[in-house]
């Protein structure tokens, strides 16, 4: 059943990020105070524990969020804009093999955008997780994705809906792609170790096939992605080879999101 309550939403700030030239920098300051308040609202949210644990749904409809099997993790990357290296939380939040994971479905009272539905979430995390949070800049070693001399080995998109997809043969096929996206991607392998950035300057959107982790053919979608994300084989080879880019290593200051507090068990809709 859903449950009905009012409650304001904060709309959290796009991800800072500054080379530095030395040292370290700390910046804390209180999220719900640098936050501006929006004035939506869920108008009806069911938040309950996952116990199916089948497939996993993500959809965004007009006026309604329905995202089943998810960590809370993910649920916070979305309510504050951040990518996944950005949040330091326990490892049940954050870890995508965590096995404590969510079902949420909201519904505003009128159609908004999805950007403004991702945002509702952040005062019903805070009311069913209690969660509390802060942010701090810190400086981090991180990867510079660039491009490699020659330039790259791909085409621009048709322009079309972006798509990733397994072409059979272990490798993965990228349609109407950003930058920005294989930049987050690489950033979540274990072997890359490190937050990447893009900067590319390719600010268009671009199709290609890669098998940037060795990944061997004949495995099911579910078994490749595992395989990606688990695999032992570094990047940087396969990424210059296969697309002209190069990772540089630098340091960069990220605004992280430190969660103080969650509760695993959300309250009663």
């Amino acid at each position: 059943m859903l449950h009905r309550h009012l409650c304001a939403v904060t709309t959290a700030g796009a991800m800072t990020i500054c080379t530095l030239t030395a040292g370290l920098v700390w910046e804390t300051r209180v999220v719900a105070q640098d936050l501006p308040t929006s004035g939506h609202q869920f108008d009806a949210a069911s938040v309950k524990v996952n116990r199916t644990r089948g497939s996993t749904t993500r959809r965004i409809e007009q006026d309604r969020l329905t995202y089943l099997n998810i960590t809370l993790g993910e649920f916070i990357q979305m309510a504050y804009n951040v990518k996944h290296y950005q949040i330091e939380a326990p490892s049940w939040v954050i870890d995508y093999g965590s096995s404590d994971r969510y079902d949420v479905i909201a519904k505003a009272a009128m159609p908004a955008s999805p950007d403004s539905l991702r945002a509702m979430l952040v005062p019903l995390l805070a009311e069913r997780f209690q969660l509390a949070l802060h942010r701090e800049t810190r400086a981090l070693p991180v990867y510079a994705l660039v491009v490699a001399k020659g330039g790259p080995k791909f085409k621009e998109g048709d322009g079309g809906e972006t798509l990733v997809m397994p072409d059979g043969t272990g490798a993965m096929k990228y349609q109407n792609y950003p930058m920005a996206a294989l930049a987050a991607l690489l950033s979540v392998l274990p072997t890359t170790g490190r937050p990447v950035l893009d900067r590319t300057g390719l600010t268009g959107r671009y199709t290609f096939t890669a098998n940037l982790q060795n990944v061997p053919a004949g495995l099911t979608r579910a078994d490749q992605k595992n395989a990606i994300i688990q695999s032992d084989t570094p990047a940087f080879t396969a990424l210059q080879e296969q697309l002209g880019l190069k990772l540089e290593p630098d340091r960069a200051s990220i605004d992280m999101i430190v969660v103080d507090r969650a509760e695993k068990t959300p309250t009663d809709d």
